[in-house]
């Protein structure tokens, strides 16, 4: 009745196989104390969410900046179709500041002609 492989006979294959279950055990208890650091393992896992924060911190920046940009950009084609209204609207203004005068008066006419049918209707 065996119950594993049998054992070698050389005494150079049995140190072998004693250094292997050595490296083996090393290994498991390596992991059983990683499993059971439970302050490492928290530092990890706060490291893992600060990284995080800060790549969708990068991401929300990069995203607002492009917004920007198109926004500006927007704004100042805007800018550019409303310059020539704005100078036309100048000129205009300007014109009307020349010819004051002759604007009062032909609006004091017309306000005059307006009250004199509106008389002249009523009776």
């Amino acid at each position: 009745m065996t119950t594993g492989p049998a054992s070698p006979d050389d005494p150079e294959q049995l140190q072998a196989a004693i250094e292997q279950t050595r490296e083996e055990l090393g290994r498991t208890v390596e992991q059983l104390v990683a499993k059971t650091d439970v302050k490492a393992r928290a530092q990890a896992k706060v490291s893992d969410l600060t990284q995080r924060a800060k790549d969708a911190t990068s991401q929300v920046r990069h995203q607002a900046a492009a917004q920007v940009g198109s926004a500006r950009s927007q704004l100042a084609d805007r800018y550019q179709a409303v310059g020539p209204l704005k100078q036309a609207a100048t000129q205009r203004i300007q014109g009307a500041r020349a010819h004051r005068k002759p604007l009062i008066i032909a609006a004091g006419v017309l306000i005059a002609s307006a009250v004199a049918v509106t008389i002249w209707r009523r009776r």
